[in-house]
């Protein structure tokens, strides 16, 4: 019978944190729950930094919390080459410079990057079935990002407060309804704006109302997202608004 060797490397147990923070407020993102954006994740890509010692570095990938904060305690003390992944998510990497760190054991090592986000959706107000809210574009973006898509603007409501595209799946046509769609192009950026007409998969026009959820009376959570031509086909969300209906 043969024995087992010993592995003769330590537990990873280094720590490194960090953020993708927004280049024009210098304040928090707002993404999708659990790093998911429309159909993909925002990233942070780390590679060991060891040339001789590992030739070619595996991909070691951080998700992205909602707020574009990130952490892993679960790290092997050593040198990194660390970046977002472009097109990961609704915003532009602004440096687009790789950072060098080195993370040790038992310690705690802090990364951030600026992005700009391709839009900002300000915090939505409800009154019975409408809702309203303002859209504007970045200034610091340089990536050309218009509203021309079909589909590209999203009313997400759930009744707790993880609010997103993936989650709030069950658009028109369910009977629990909690995602409404529509068409919305540069016209409405930057004056306040309320959905009334959405449109389904099919082109079929329908109206906006709360009723739709057919759902008792209650607490529920409220997000409003946007894509653009430019935006990988990723989300930029508004803030969760709690309402009662």
């Amino acid at each position: 019978m043969a024995s087992c060797k010993k592995d003769n490397y330590d537990m990873p147990d280094g720590i490194i944190t960090g953020a993708l923070v927004d280049a024009q407020t210098n304040g928090p993102l707002e993404l999708s729950e659990n790093g998911n954006n429309g159909n993909g994740n925002s990233v942070v890509r780390m590679w060991v930094d060891n040339p001789s010692k590992y030739p070619a570095p595996a991909n070691y990938d951080l998700a992205i919390n909602q707020d574009g904060t990130f952490t892993n305690s679960t790290v092997f003390a050593e040198k990194y080459k660390v970046f977002p992944v472009g097109q990961s998510g609704p915003w532009q990497w602004l440096a687009n410079d790789t950072a060098k760190i080195t993370v040790n054991s038992r310690q705690t090592t802090n990364v951030t990057f600026k992005v700009a986000p391709f839009f900002y959706i300000s915090k939505p107000t409800v009154t019975d079935s409408t809702v309203t809210f303002t859209v504007t574009k970045s200034t610091v973006a340089t990536v050309t990002n218009n509203l021309s898509n079909s589909n590209n603007l999203l009313i997400l409501i759930n009744n707790f407060n993880r609010v997103d595209a993936n989650i709030c799946s069950n658009g028109p046509g369910n009977y629990y309804q909690n995602r409404w769609q529509y068409t919305v192009t540069n016209a409405i950026l930057g004056t306040p704006y309320t959905p009334s007409a959405g449109t389904t998969p099919g082109g079929q026009t329908y109206s906006f109302s709360f009723a739709n959820m057919h759902l008792p009376k209650g607490t529920y959570y409220l997000r409003v997202a946007i894509f653009g031509s430019g935006s990988n086909g990723k989300f930029n969300y508004s803030p969760i608004v709690q309402i009662k209906l």
